[in-house]
């Protein structure tokens, strides 16, 4: 026990130091997350440009393939019809989205939680990308580089893979964790 002002300060200081060093390794985490989710996506679009411009296929299983496609809406196409509508509330969730990470850095909340919101991220940030990259007709016009063919199901990409995958997994963390004690309160 510190009886003197001077340890306890020197005590809250260390453990401001420790938040610091936490804070400090969830954002390089985060980061480090969003970097590769994102530049994976952005190299297998970049492949499947080159690889299947011609119209080519490549067969993976049975029912799926490596096929290039343009998707301008979102997912299954939606919105495709309203354009840079569509796109404009996917930028202001994608936002929402990445200041609700920061938050949740900022609080200092488990790894786990927020890696997985940043993969949502990473495949959510790569598809706006090709949107603006690609608009020809005026902003986030662009269509979505898609390319893993499901023949009963959709055509796809990596990051949606990683939106969907991610989304999944982060639900199932919140929703089955043995208790609330991983959240700080809000």
């Amino acid at each position: 026990m510190y009886t003197s002002r001077r340890n306890v300060t020197r005590r809250v200081s260390i453990a401001d130091t420790a938040s610091g060093r936490s804070r400090r390794t969830l954002l390089v985490s985060a980061l480090g997350v969003f970097a590769a989710g994102f530049a994976f996506d952005q190299l297998t679009k970049l492949w499947a440009l080159s690889a299947l411009a011609d119209g080519t296929e490549i067969p993976l299983l049975p029912s799926a393939s490596f096929s290039l496609a343009f998707n301008p809406g979102v997912a299954f196409s939606l919105g495709a019809e309203y354009g840079a509508v569509t796109a404009s509330v996917v930028l202001i969730l994608l936002t929402g989205l990445t200041v609700w990470i920061a938050t949740k850095i900022a609080r200092r909340h488990r790894l786990a939680e927020i890696a997985l919101l940043t993969l949502v991220a990473a495949g959510g940030w790569g598809n706006m990308y090709d949107r603006i990259t690609r608009a020809n007709d005026g902003a986030l016009t662009g269509h979505v580089v898609d390319m893993i063919a499901v023949d009963w199901f959709a055509i796809f990409n990596f990051g949606d893979v990683l939106v969907v995958c991610g989304m999944i997994a982060w639900l199932a963390c919140n929703l089955f964790s043995d208790s609330g004690e991983h959240r700080k309160a809000e």
